[in-house]
């Protein structure tokens, strides 16, 4: 027996605000409506509160209970698993466990869900095409001229099969991790004592946040068992990694765990590693100047030498008579040797990548090497040897200067004028600057490791030699055997 409402005849009064009770915590319903209308709305009303009242009970328990809610499986998920179970599909937390356990942990259900789903989907959709295939061949009842008569039910039958097929996307074979839980404790840790490595490492960190790192997988490439010498996809067995980016370069983790060797091992990582670190400003300027040290010390051995063979081949006196004419004293040849041993020792120390040694040794060389310049410079002006080479020994004097000084600008002790390089490597105001520098380096680098101090400690700072008078000269004596070269 079925309700129905009166109908009212005659013009439509003038539309009124209808009136309301309450109804369990200022939730409201209207006294005019229907009878089944009213029911309805106290019945959805109840519901309401209900719901409300779970909600606030779930808030109270504070926001480190909150959980994120899981999917529920569908009768349709449940029925594809269970088919997928007996077509023996991968298992999804078997597989990410054996290829990569220490991300396992950090997967969630309802991403394990995900993968699963694509792992079914391998063994399942091929089965339902098969199938659906099959019964539209069974569909058919007739065929003639390319008229097809068709058995309505077994086409709704083949129709209902394909609804069975799971439709998957290339995003859904790719999973977005926590890429901060997987990251070791000293993976973004510096090495080296080399600045540019600590902000490249710290770029290294913002990319693994912006790009994410992503859980990949697909199937395997396998021998076909029916001819070995061809590849075919089975559909049961599948490869996991780990990617930078949901599309990009593989992370080379054996378990999960983003190591330093692994970020390094990527290849973009890797590379950006080599450009900026390995290639970067402080490594780029330090093997400058090391080179241009070498060049120096190169050309003030030549230029040596090559006096030393005039005053050899001079008749004999009249390199000794000008030498007490001009009152010099011919510096020893062996001053460049220590200048030479430091500067490799400092390309020895740079092997593993640290910076603060290499530069300790290359600026004590440059100070040496420009103070044996000095004393070669001041012996041929004080000689009446000729003033042509003057020039070039107090080049030699100028780059050691300004190798030095970079390599104190570099190390943050002293920072000088770049229009005072010329002075500060002739030996003008600014060299004292230099040398205290040199002194500062010197006793930081000592005092912070203690590695090596004692290659450094054996040789004793002194002031810029002034050049040395002829009052201890003893005839026979002044082709090496003077004062010469005062160490540090």
């Amino acid at each position: 027996m079925g309700i129905s409402a009166g109908r009212r005849h005659g013009p439509a009064p003038a539309p009124q605000l209808p009136s309301t009770r309450t109804v369990q915590k200022g939730l409201t319903v209207s006294r005019d409506l229907d009878p089944v209308l009213r029911l309805q709305g106290l019945a959805g009303n109840r519901a309401v509160v209900q719901m409300l009242a779970t909600h606030a009970g779930a808030s109270a328990m504070g926001a480190t209970a909150r959980k994120p809610v899981q999917r529920r499986p569908t009768a349709a998920d449940r029925k594809r698993r269970s088919r997928a179970a007996g077509l023996k599909a991968a298992d999804a937390r078997s597989l990410i466990a054996a290829s990569l356990p220490f991300a396992a942990g950090q997967i969630t259900a309802d991403q394990i869900a995900q993968m699963q789903r694509v792992l079914d989907a391998a063994v399942v959709n091929p089965e339902v095409k098969r199938e659906a295939a099959a019964l539209d061949k069974k569909a058919v009842i007739a065929e003639s001229g390319g008229y097809q008569n068709l058995d309505q039910s077994v086409v709704r039958r083949a129709d209902r099969k394909r609804e069975e097929f799971t439709a998957v996307q290339d995003s859904d074979k790719r999973i977005r991790l926590n890429a901060k839980a997987l990251l070791a404790r000293d993976a973004l840790t510096p090495t080296t004592d080399n600045k540019d490595e600590v902000t490249y490492l710290n770029r290294v960190g913002n990319t693994l946040t912006n790009k994410g790192v992503w859980l990949r997988f697909e199937p395997k490439l396998v021998r076909n068992p029916e001819e070995p010498s061809t590849w075919m996809i089975d559909p049961r067995q599948f490869q996991v990694w780990l990617s930078l980016g949901p599309k990009g370069d593989p992370i080379p983790t054996q378990t999960g765990e983003l190591t330093r060797e692994a970020l390094l091992k990527t290849t973009v990582l890797g590379a950006g590693y080599y450009e900026n670190v390995h290639q970067g400003p402080a490594q780029t300027a330090l093997d400058r100047e090391i080179k241009r040290l070498i060049s120096s010390l190169e050309m003030g051995v030549d230029q040596h030498n090559m006096l030393a063979k005039i005053r050899r081949e001079a008749t004999v006196g009249v390199a000794e008579a000008s030498d007490f004419l001009g009152g010099a004293d011919f510096p020893d040849v062996k001053m460049w040797d220590s200048p030479h041993k430091l500067v490799v020792r400092a390309m020895e120390m740079n092997v593993g990548g640290n910076l603060s040694g290499s530069q300790a040794f290359l600026v004590v060389a440059a100070v040496q090497a420009r103070n044996a310049a000095r004393l070669l410079a001041d012996y041929l002006e004080d000689s009446t040897t000729g003033t042509e080479r003057v020039v070039t020994v107090l080049k030699v004097a100028r780059t050691a200067g300004q190798v030095a000084e970079a390599g104190l600008a570099v190390t943050g002790i002293v920072g000088l004028a770049r229009g005072g390089v010329a002075l500060a490597g002739e030996g003008g105001a600014l060299a004292a600057d230099i040398e205290v520098g040199a002194q500062q380096l010197l006793t930081r680098y000592t005092a912070r490791n203690g590695i090596h101090a004692d290659e450094l400690s054996q040789v004793r700072h002194v002031r810029m030699p002034a050049g040395s008078k002829a009052g201890g000269v003893k005839p026979g004596t002044s082709s090496g055997a003077g004062s010469g070269f005062h160490k540090w």
